[in-house]
């Protein structure tokens, strides 16, 4: 696999300009450890599989975490082959260069940026704000992985708005809130959340997608407990929150919720 250091690889491509370099996404997750990387860097790595077309299959997200929290590669790094991505880890933002980063993206036209909280990308809302204007601003879409909040041109100024007052309350109402917060504050055209799994938006409108029979299937184990948690994710390409939340809204899709069968009263 071949290492990438974000600092070294630079915006001075020999190219036309246009940012078309291979690389489809940046991702950035930030832990107190190696080992508790592992969760939330499978979880970001199913998402550019979803959201950036990355193809990165289980065998190879599994065998590349393993790797980080083995330490058995040097990161920054690449991973996949004909739409590639870039990660770095560290306990902090700084710690993973985090400002490298984004210019990174910014700079080589790379159209999707990932982490899997607010926390990765700085640690105030004034930073986080900064930061994701500067993204947004290059043309990257911000994905924040854990709570299927992305940011982009359309909604950013709503989402800095937000940012920007946390910013100027206080410590005590930013120690407070969260990126739920976030979402709760933005005006209802502004929302920054994915369309359920299995669903698409057109014209603002929730209708199914293209593989909202797959959807439904695996949903459908799960309710069963044919299959675990983590095949269900696999087979979706998602993450296992994601496979949680369309447990959840079974109904949905058409089944029944766990524990509804045979829950009537009489």
């Amino acid at each position: 696999m071949t290492q990438v250091d974000i600092t070294e690889y630079g915006t001075d491509d020999d190219g036309d300009g246009e940012g078309d370099t291979g690389e489809t996404f940046v991702a950035v997750v930030t832990a107190e450890s190696r080992a508790a990387m592992d969760a939330p860097l499978r979880q970001v790595l199913a998402a550019t599989r979803t959201v950036a077309d990355s193809g990165l299959g289980a065998a190879e997200r599994d065998k590349f975490v393993g790797r980080v929290v083995d330490r058995e590669v040097g990161l920054p790094a690449t991973v996949g082959t004909d739409k590639r991505g870039f990660v770095g880890v560290g306990s902090s933002p700084s710690g993973v260069d985090i400002d490298s980063a984004i210019g990174s993206a910014t700079g080589r036209g790379i159209p999707h940026f990932f982490v899997d909280s607010f926390a990765d990308i700085g640690r105030t809302h004034g930073e986080i704000a900064d930061r994701v204007r500067e993204l947004v601003d290059g043309g990257v879409d911000v994905h924040v992985v854990s709570q299927a909040f992305d940011i982009d041109s359309a909604n950013c100024e709503d989402v800095l708005g937000v940012l920007d007052a946390l910013d100027a309350a206080g410590l005590e109402l930013q120690r407070r809130s969260d990126v739920r917060d976030v979402q709760q504050w933005l005006p209802e055209t502004a929302q920054a959340g994915r369309p359920p799994l299995g669903y698409e938006k057109i014209d603002g409108e929730l209708v199914p997608g293209p593989n909202i029979e797959d959807v439904r299937a695996v949903i459908s184990m799960r309710l069963d407990e044919d299959i675990n948690k983590r095949e269900a994710a696999d087979r979706l390409g998602v993450s296992p929150r994601t496979i949680t939340r369309a447990e959840a809204n079974a109904g949905r899709y058409g089944l029944e919720e766990e524990g509804e069968e045979g829950n009537t009263e009489g």
